[in-house]
């Protein structure tokens, strides 16, 4: 279904109806492509599909695109703040100097922010992770927020560190308005986070993730509470002791997944990033201790893919949206700062609402100009966030001969 909405076509999705028979049939991989049915064995316990992409449950969004219209953004990845009161040593904000300055706070002001949740909803987004280039805790408008956008009907979700999160009203109400909440946690005991997260608050962690899992048993809420590693290799060793963590914890979840990095290697993972299959063995025992109801999931693919791609051009801008923690919007996070962030910034949302900045033909040379101009294979991080997305595009427009036999 179609619907007009600030003078561009916004397509509106429907829930994807629960399985049946025993759900949907096996997932059969390209000959061509042995590595992907490899990842689909290994990813068993990935419910989520966190490894991949959910842009078959969006095709008519796709086929709007397809066809050369104008679409609102399927989900938006919105910093709140451009500060962080701890100091991953993985950290890509790192490299763009996002600490935390008492006293010379930037944060995303609250009435710009409340009217984009509003209008988000308004003209289709789907759904809001906020989480950004820093800590969305120290926004204090993060739980009115969160409130604003579910009611105006996008699914909403936080990824933090977890420190500053809110057990009172409002933190428990934001809760009750929440997809996902999930724990910045890449260290196990209190010494290790010392030397990954540069921060003595892993008791505080424990207690904040603790309270959100027995809320939501508390209220039997339809809340995913998960913890997400970040593997580098020298904290490997903190992927086994954390899935049992989770576990011990009861969250619904552990994730690991790669660091991404600059092709400059400015976090020094760009260049070793031939070490990731070597540490499958210790992976397959943190996804060992998966059960019913805890899922260790292991983002395979672009943990061994080396930082390849099969694809030459970004497609997934008009689907996947970015903005900073200062209100300014883009396609992608690594031109929040730098040389590329004017040539790029789509609009800012202290100075014009979201529906406008979405319906302007800047917005789109925006668009056009990421697909046109950055060389994917020199100029972008490894394994970006809309990686995946940009890989299922490429398929559907690279179409092979013969495409009625199917």
């Amino acid at each position: 279904m179609t619907q007009k909405a600030i003078g561009i076509p916004v397509v509106v999705e429907h829930e994807p109806a629960a399985a049946t028979c025993g759900g949907a049939g096996p997932v059969v991989a390209d000959a061509g492509k042995p590595v992907v049915s490899e990842r689909l064995a290994r990813g068993k316990n990935d419910k989520y599909r966190m490894d991949g992409n959910k842009m078959l449950w969006h095709l008519e969004r796709v086929s709007a695109w397809a066809r050369g219209e104008r679409v609102a953004p399927i989900h938006i990845d919105a910093g709140l703040s451009k500060g962080c009161n701890i100091k991953c040593h993985y950290c890509y904000g790192v490299t763009q100097g996002n600490f935390f300055r008492k006293g010379a706070e930037r944060v995303f002001p609250r009435e710009a922010l409340l009217r984009y949740m509003r209008e988000a909803g308004e003209v289709g987004v789907r759904s809001i992770a906020l989480i950004g280039e820093a800590e969305p805790t120290l926004n204090p408008a993060l739980y009115e927020a969160i409130v604003t956008g579910k009611r105006a009907g996008v699914d909403m979700s936080v990824g933090t560190n977890g420190v500053l999160w809110d057990t009172g009203k409002a933190g428990q109400e934001a809760l009750e308005h929440m997809t996902w909440i999930r724990f910045n946690l890449s260290a196990a005991s209190d010494y290790a986070y010392r030397r990954v997260h540069a921060s003595k608050e892993f008791p505080t962690v424990i207690e904040k993730i603790k309270f959100c899992v027995d809320y939501k048993r508390k209220r039997n809420l339809p809340l995913t509470v998960g913890l997400q590693m970040v593997l580098t290799p020298k904290d490997v060793n903190e992927a086994v002791p954390l899935a049992k963590l989770g576990k011990e914890l009861g969250v619904d979840y552990l994730v690991i997944k790669h660091c991404s990095d600059t092709v400059e290697n400015d976090l020094g993972i760009f260049e070793r990033l031939d070490e990731y299959e070597s540490f499958a063995g210790l992976l397959e025992e943190a996804e060992s201790h998966s059960e019913k109801d805890y899922n260790v999931i292991v983002k395979w693919d672009k943990i061994t893919n080396k930082g390849h791609r099969d694809y030459d051009q970004c497609l997934g801008a008009p689907f996947l949206l970015y903005t900073s923690g200062d209100g300014k919007v883009y396609s992608c996070g690594m031109f929040f700062e730098g040389v590329y962030e004017k040539d790029y910034r789509m609009g800012d949302l202290t100075e014009k609402g979201f529906k406008e900045i979405l319906e302007s033909d800047h917005y789109w040379k925006m668009i056009e100009k990421v697909k046109c101009e950055i060389d994917v294979h020199k100029q972008c991080y490894a394994n970006c966030r809309t990686h995946s997305v940009n890989n299922f595009l490429w398929d559907l427009k690279s179409a092979p001969p013969h495409v009625n036999f199917v």
